[in-house]
């Protein structure tokens, strides 16, 4: 499958997914698994541009997907012609203003 665009991601990135996959994991290792699949699935449809994604706020350049299944949004901006920064993995549950600042935050220490 080629890839479109190269993903890179911010290093607490990888922690909210693995703290996701954790307590998913507490609750059923199955259902920890269908989290990692449908992450993964949601990644390659990013990094290929097939993945419809959705502005998170008029004038901003963050745009996110819903993992499929889960509450969970992958949060990302595009870096240039070919590359997509991964910013966050968020629980949909968390209060909108909260994940403004987090992605804020995120954007500046890149």
């Amino acid at each position: 499958m080629a890839f479109r665009y190269k993903l890179t991601h911010h290093p607490a990135a990888a922690a909210d997914f693995q703290c996701a996959k954790d307590y998913f994991a507490e609750i059923d290792e199955d259902l920890a698994g269908l989290f990692q699949t449908d992450f993964r699935v949601a990644l390659r449809g990013i990094a290929t541009g097939r993945l419809v994604s959705h502005l998170y706020v008029a004038g901003n350049e963050v745009r996110w997907v819903k993992i499929k299944r889960f509450s969970h949004k992958i949060f990302f901006v595009t870096e240039g012609e070919d590359e997509r920064f991964i910013l966050a993995v968020v629980s949909g549950r968390r209060h909108p203003i909260r994940i403004r600042f987090m992605l804020k935050r995120r954007r500046k220490s890149k």
